[in-house]
């Protein structure tokens, strides 16, 4: 397709976008991570490991955890609205700066998690090999496999923005988004096609290309009302989805796993929504006045925060259990989440203080 710039608005434009988005984005980041460590607080009860089926716990972990699964592809947006505006940048200059950022954290982090998991759980080596190639050798470190392949084909993918009009653009983005959401219903609900680590970014493109459409052009009051009517309708599917298909299957399964996942019709419409949203309350809060210092500081700690809590709030769950009740099991929700941040917030302040350990986080 010939070159284009009818997908960049000029400066001056009501509509147009800050050429290098900070404040919100930072906003919008502080809240995933935020949300990230709620999931993983709340999930093991919605899936039953700390949980009776259907019981009034359960119940309540299924209405937050379901008002909480844009987390991870608000994650992917916000690297696709940092990173897929074409620019001056060669091969080398790219993969140099971008795989020193994830590398060393992925390699890290996996030998870490991999050491904890055979020690905690008494997995084998050969286990735990199998875990890390399969792109997810802990909870969370497959978004680190996700970012890796992402950044790989970024350089390439910038070539297609600048040479593609938006409504290219769009299409491509949505052909991806449909492409990834049949290949997660297959493997979820018929059990093949199982990702790995060098597939597990594929149906993420979609996700990334809308981060950086939506970030292109500044949303109207109209477009954030309908934001929120789409974030509102998309919780009530995803929740009330994943309880009907549960009560239909007699317990926690993965058809109702499905309905919960990130690429799941429902969460990648909440999702966009929610991106919308952030973005709305983030201009608006300190789209004015800059970035805050606790903002930047909270930002800039967020990533490490991601790769630190899982051992934090599997070691504290550990010890104290989750309470049977919903009240009992709201308090201690609140009590690890509190305290996995808090402790995962000064790991990482600490690690950056220190060289040798700056770079893993």
């Amino acid at each position: 397709m010939a070159a284009t710039t009818a997908h960049a608005p000029t400066a001056g434009s009501p509509a147009a976008a800050p050429p290098h988005p900070t404040a919100w984005l930072d906003f919008a980041r502080v809240a995933a991570m935020l949300a990230v460590v709620l999931v993983h607080v709340f999930a093991p009860v919605v899936t039953t490991v700390h949980s009776e089926f259907a019981s009034p716990a359960w119940w309540t972990a299924n209405a937050v955890d379901s008002m909480l699964r844009w987390c991870v592809p608000v994650f992917v947006m916000i690297s696709g609205a940092l990173l897929l505006r074409p620019r001056d940048e060669g091969l080398r200059r790219f993969y140099t700066k971008r795989f020193s950022r994830i590398g060393v954290p992925l390699a890290v982090w996996t030998a870490l998690y991999v050491a904890w998991e055979i020690w905690r759980t008494g997995i084998s080596p050969m286990e735990a090999v199998s875990d890390v190639l399969s792109g997810a050798p802990s909870l969370h470190l497959y978004f680190l496999f996700v970012l890796a392949g992402l950044y790989v084909l970024t350089p390439f993918l910038r070539v297609l923005v600048e040479h593609s009009t938006t409504v290219s653009l769009w299409w491509f983005a949505a052909v991806m988004s449909a492409i990834g959401m049949a290949d997660q219903a297959i493997s979820a609900l018929d059990g093949v096609g199982e990702p790995n680590a060098a597939t597990r970014f594929l149906p993420y493109i979609g996700y990334y290309f809308m981060g950086y459409l939506l970030t292109r052009t500044a949303p109207t009051r109209r477009a954030v009302w309908t934001a929120g009517a789409v974030f509102a309708a998309s919780v009530a599917a995803t929740g009330a989805g994943a309880a009907a298909l549960a009560l239909l299957a007699g317990g926690w399964g993965g058809t109702a796993a499905y309905v919960y996942d990130y690429l799941s019709p429902t969460v990648l419409a909440m999702s966009a929504a929610a991106f919308v949203l952030l973005r709305a309350a983030g201009t608006r809060l300190y789209g004015r006045t800059g970035t805050p210092r606790w903002l930047s500081v909270l930002s800039s700690l967020s990533f490490g925060v991601f790769l630190v809590h899982v051992v934090v709030l599997y070691t504290l769950r550990d010890i104290t259990g989750v309470p049977g009740s919903a009240h009992g099991m709201l308090a201690m929700a609140g009590l690890h989440a509190t305290a996995v941040l808090t402790v995962s917030l000064l790991v990482t302040a600490l690690f950056q203080r220190i060289p040798g350990l700056r770079a893993t986080v």
